[in-house]
């Protein structure tokens, strides 16, 4: 089965499952979803993951959300480094919420901006130099400077 296109080369694995219940100290534990996988390649490797996934879910949801861990971890790293994701300083749920929602929308910038430039992350076409900012202000104040109460009374009528 294909998962995924890989840095070298297709990802293809063969998989199955099986429903098991494991057993500790006399105690028995809920049923669970066994997925066992083998890489298909010159010298393949199996692993094995317990999944808490119902019956309705396929073999092939269970493989490709598996192979997407690393890149999830990759998100965050990258959400570390570029926009602060891990530089929260709050004392509520709320705040919390607030600061990973707002990261990751820029996070999200991030990575549109960058496709749309080409993918490059460290040239010069990637970064917004004084000349951008100062046209970007230009246009944007060109019609006059905003009365902010009038907007505000038509927004309030």
């Amino acid at each position: 089965m294909l998962v995924r296109a890989g840095e070298k080369g297709p990802l293809e694995v063969e998989a199955m499952t099986v429903r098991v219940q494991a057993k500790w100290e006399g105690r028995v534990g809920p049923e669970e979803l066994l997925l066992i996988e083998r890489t298909v390649e010159e010298e393949p490797e199996a692993s094995f993951h317990l999944s808490n996934a119902g019956s309705a879910v396929t073999l092939e949801e269970l493989v490709r959300g598996r192979s997407e861990r690393h890149r999830v971890e990759e998100v965050f790293r990258e959400g570390n480094g570029e926009v602060g994701l891990d530089h929260y300083e709050v004392r509520s749920w709320v705040g919390w919420l607030h600061h990973m929602t707002l990261s990751l929308l820029a996070l999200w910038f991030l990575a549109l901006e960058r496709g749309r430039v080409g993918g490059r992350k460290d040239t010069a076409e990637c970064v917004a130099t004084p000349r951008d900012i100062h046209s970007a202000t230009a246009s944007a104040t060109a019609h006059g400077p905003a009365d902010r109460r009038r907007d505000q009374s038509r927004a309030e009528a």
